[in-house]
């Protein structure tokens, strides 16, 4: 920064450990302004956008030149206003101009923080992705403008992380499949391989559990080994440009010639892991754990299992009626080149009639006696709160989460002692330390400013 403006910064709080946020959390901070003497602002703003951007070139054959394919995708763009000039008026098009404090636009020389607070749409949003030929980023943009100036930006993004992730119920359910294989050459005899893995979808940093059963009837040993890939897809023009990558492999003890052997395998999937993207119309990203023999000098024989990574702590368990109607549907094609083994279904414990609807026997505390006669009438509400004006404890139906705090002088007072997180720094706040907020000349002298 030079001149009058010596910083110009975006500072937002985080909502949870991971520093992530999701469909619906509301996005709380300040844009920070360090001026060393008296400026006139005609406008400050700060938007919250969500969008997807491919691009990629490719040689045509036919000269030197190549051909150039890109394509855009907006999810949302949110626009608070913080400094406006009355005399001035602006087209904000299709952007959401979303109601906040208004500040006057001369700005005394010091430290100002301006609150800003922003919900986040609800809807099937992708999550946050930065590929070889594309990204889905999610940022804060704040824009200064002064008469006679060059306006000033600065872009500050934040992760997200989407809280759809398809049929719980179909992500829970195992997978199974199976491949034969004759052989020739340098190898005779066959190989039949029978696998089966747990479910379809997991968290970042689970575990894969793989059982497996090698029948080998051939001359040699084989070794029994697993793979997982990401398949990245951007999609533009009607083109499509794919980028594969490994995530990791592993491998088994061997398996003795004329043998049977059955393995029980628990694959690591990295915590850091990027998510299944299915719900963009220009990047997909898909995984596929690979089962196979290696074989020297053959094609190896392999079972393809789709796998799904979704975000810890957003975790959907299917329902009973939800998993038993997946057994009177049409035969799933099996899984794997040459395979007919039929994957597995989960299958949940009869219910009585009698205990078909409500909760799980002693699952809950009862709040009232169970009559002796069960067929006696339920008390009613006032039976069991006398008080007909009481009310939940803690609620304040008034209180407005996404409303940005005032816009105030920061006490200059030491804060009493409280537990420090850890790395509170200006660029990562925490609720406990939101960060700088207000106006002041220096920490002795604190001068309130107008606000209004």
């Amino acid at each position: 920064m030079s001149g009058s403006i010596k910083a110009f910064s975006i500072n937002y709080n985080p909502v949870n450990e991971s520093n992530t946020f999701t469909n619906g959390d509301i996005l709380q901070g300040t844009v920070v302004l360090q001026i060393s003497k008296e400026v006139k602002i005609d406008k400050l703003y700060i938007k919250c956008k969500g969008e997807a951007n491919v691009h990629w070139t490719e040689s045509n054959g036919t000269d030197s030149s190549d051909d150039s394919y890109s394509a855009h995708e907006r999810y949302f763009k949110i626009k608070q206003i913080l400094i406006w000039d009355n005399s001035k008026m602006e087209q904000n098009g299709d952007i959401l101009v979303t109601k906040g404090e208004t500040h006057k636009n001369l700005v005394m020389p010091g430290h100002h923080a301006f609150p800003f607070s922003f919900q986040l749409p609800h809807g099937n949003t992708p999550s946050s992705f930065k590929g070889s030929h594309g990204s889905i980023t999610y940022a804060l943009q704040a824009r200064m403008s002064r008469s006679w100036k060059i306006p000033q930006n600065v872009t500050k993004e934040f992760t997200f992380v989407s809280n759809f992730h398809g049929n719980g119920a179909l992500l829970m359910r195992p997978l199974s499949g199976s491949v034969d294989k004759k052989l020739k050459l340098f190898t005779s005899g066959s190989v039949s391989i029978r696998a089966s893995t747990d479910k379809e979808g997991y968290m970042q940093g689970e575990r894969i559990k793989v059982e497996t059963h090698i029948e080998n009837s051939s001359s040699r040993a084989l070794k029994l080994k697993f793979k997982l890939e990401q398949n990245q897809v951007f999609i533009a023009k009607s083109r499509k440009k794919h980028a594969a990558k490994v995530i990791f492999k592993a491998v088994e003890d061997p398996i003795p010639f004329r043998s049977k052997k059955t393995f029980t395998s628990r694959l690591k999937i990295p915590s850091n892991l990027d998510l299944t993207i299915t719900d963009c119309n220009i990047i997909k990203v898909e995984y596929m754990l690979k089962v196979y023999l290696d074989i020297p000098y053959a094609r190896d024989p392999e079972i393809i299992f789709p796998v799904v990574i979704i975000p810890a702590c957003q975790y959907s368990f299917p329902q009973p009626n939800q998993v038993d109607s997946y057994a009177s549907q049409n035969r799933r094609e099996s899984i794997g080149t040459g395979s007919s083994f039929q994957p597995a279904f989960v299958a949940f414990p009869h219910v009585p009639a009698a205990t078909a609807f409500g909760p799980a026997p002693n699952l809950y505390p009862s709040v009232y006696t169970q009559p002796a006669n069960p067929v006696e009438p339920p008390p009613s509400y006032t039976d069991i709160f006398p008080d007909s004006n009481s009310s939940a404890s803690g609620f304040n139906p008034s209180l407005l989460p996404f409303s940005p705090p005032p816009y105030t002088t920061m006490d200059s007072s030491p804060a009493p002692h409280h537990h420090t997180p850890e790395c509170p720094t200006p660029e990562c706040p925490t609720p406990e330390y939101p960060g700088a907020a207000g106006y002041w000349q220096s920490p002795a002298n604190p001068d309130f400013y107008p606000t209004k």
